[in-house]
């Protein structure tokens, strides 16, 4: 008699939520928050503009090591399960059961992208319940490897990196392509707590982290006992990268900003402009280089004139 009365219960939650929510199809429609950038005419960097750093990258641009990381740690059935991992979720109920506590777990990487995209991060039976049924419609609407894709583009993996193209520069200055196992695996151990296993804010709590990724790649067969106790052995080498600007001409960028922004407003900064400037390089830097040299030629011309001022320093 349970069984059927959860069946109907369930039919009735799912036919009684899903008119509230956006179809699955429609996560292909939105665009991902890209930052502002002005190039020379090489395509060379002149200035970035927006909050949020991101370098959207391609399923088959992706180093399957990377990929491997990610599921490992994340969602080791993501290609088995129709959207929803149903062991996990019964190991998850098994434990609110069993300890009257919420426990970790239990959402696919399909379910976090539908919470990304569409719902808040609150943490409600109800918003469960939306999570799994848009999980089910983008899965019946995206293939695994659309779904992957955008995942990993869409993740936020702290310092203001979304997405693995821009956290490989923010961390490690590298493309995907240069970075090692070990710091593949660092990077896929943020997504559970950026903060908290932040490897610039906190290393040692991140290599905790890392190492439980290199444990999980193990045990799911992605890579051999050797390469693991060699990766397992690397040290944290993150550090803070800035985007590098490759050409200096900060005022030609800035009236292009304005002009951009009086045009589309605040979405001047998201919505992935790349702007390529007539510009040459050399043709700049000489530029910068007379001016500087000026300057400086002209001051000498003039001597020394004393000191600007005095400061009486306390003793």
């Amino acid at each position: 008699m349970l069984l059927p009365w959860l069946s109907s219960a369930a039919a009735t939650l799912y036919y009684a939520l899903t008119p509230q929510l956006a179809p699955g199809e429609t996560i292909k429609e939105t665009q991902l928050q890209v930052p502002l950038r002005v190039y020379s005419a090489e395509g060379l960097l002149l200035a970035e503009f927006g909050e949020k750093r991101r370098i959207p990258v391609k399923y088959d641009d992706i180093p399957p090591r990377l990929i491997n990381a990610f599921l490992a740690s994340e969602d080791d059935r993501f290609f088995e399960h129709p959207g929803v991992d149903y062991q996990g979720l019964l190991r998850a109920t098994y434990s609110l059961i069993a300890t009257g506590e919420k426990a970790q777990g239990g959402s696919t990487i399909t379910m976090q992208l539908a919470r990304n995209f569409f719902l808040s991060s609150e943490k409600t039976y109800l918003r469960k319940l939306k999570e799994i049924i848009l999980a089910l419609q983008i899965e019946r609407d995206l293939t695994k490897k659309e779904i992957l894709a955008l995942y990993l583009n869409k993740i936020y993996l702290g310092k203001r990196a979304y997405g693995i193209g821009a956290a490989a520069k923010v961390y490690y200055g590298k493309s995907l392509k240069e970075l090692t196992l070990a710091e593949m695996a660092m990077i896929a151990g943020l997504p559970k707590a950026p903060s908290k296993y932040n490897p610039i804010a906190d290393p040692k709590r991140a290599q905790q982290r890392r190492n439980y990724v290199l444990r999980r790649m193990s045990e799911v067969g992605y890579i051999t006992s050797q390469t693991y106790n060699s990766a397992m052995q690397m040290p944290v080498t993150a550090r803070y990268h800035s985007r590098e600007i490759e050409v200096y001409a900060p005022y030609v960028a800035e009236i292009i900003r304005t002009e951009l922004t009086e045009k589309f407003g605040g979405s001047a900064y998201s919505m992935g402009l790349s702007v390529y400037t007539t510009i040459q390089a050399h043709h700049q830097q000489s530029a910068n280089s007379a001016l500087q040299s000026a300057l400086i030629n002209y001051d000498k011309r003039h001597g020394y004139r004393g000191p600007i001022g005095h400061i009486d320093l306390p003793q």
